[in-house]
């Protein structure tokens, strides 16, 4: 399996293929900065050339994402697919998740989903993050650590919401909102926003 970005990121998507079973030798990092050619992270060899990626996926076509950040999810997934690559969704441990149909996302260990959520495909909800009945989230969002989202509450698409904020219930965040760490959000914000404090503004 390929995890597509050697970062910080990587090392702990690394640690939970490590806990779901997978065997080093079949996982390598792929990034798109050359300058980690030939280099390993964690002891998993790092590639940058896009020939030597479909070999691989030649082989074994899945890959998972190895980054938080929103615009470089969407544009990961958007270049492994069209080189043949097929997105799988993390699932950690201790995770608890009553979803039914979903996309392909990511959701680390000790997260809880809730009821009746949608979440669309390339979405992170990382470690101990709650997303509570009703809730929707758009294509690409991150949710940090210890954010959490009470009862219908609406994220757009790549979005990020930071480490412990907190989006009250009902409210409605647009596209590409930037939400800072430890900020109660308590009503509606419009696309393209970079909101903070407490309350959130």
């Amino acid at each position: 399996m390929v995890i597509a970005g050697a970062g910080g990121h990587g090392l702990e998507v690394l640690q939970l293929l490590k806990r779901n079973g997978f065997d080093e030798k079949d996982l390598l990092f792929f990034d798109e900065d050359e300058g980690k050619e030939g280099q390993g992270l964690g002891g998993i060899p790092v590639i940058t050339n896009m020939s030597s990626l479909n070999s691989i996926f030649q082989k074994d076509p899945r890959f998972c994402l190895g980054v938080g950040n929103p615009s470089f999810r969407k544009n990961l997934i958007t270049l492994l697919e069209k080189e043949g690559g097929q997105f799988v969704g993390l699932k950690g441990d201790y995770s608890i998740s009553s979803i039914e149909k979903e996309e392909e996302f990511d959701r680390f260990s000790f997260s809880f989903l809730g009821p009746e959520v949608q979440i669309e495909k390339g979405v992170l909800v990382n470690t101990r993050a709650h997303v509570h009945h009703n809730c929707a989230i758009g294509e690409f969002s991150e949710i940090a650590p210890g954010a959490i989202l009470l009862g219908g509450a609406k994220v757009g698409k790549l979005c990020r919401i930071g480490a412990g904020a907190i989006i009250l219930p009902g409210v409605e965040i647009g596209d590409e909102v930037i939400v800072g760490a430890g900020a109660v959000v308590t009503k509606n914000q419009a696309s393209g926003k970079k909101i903070m404090g407490i309350p959130a503004q």
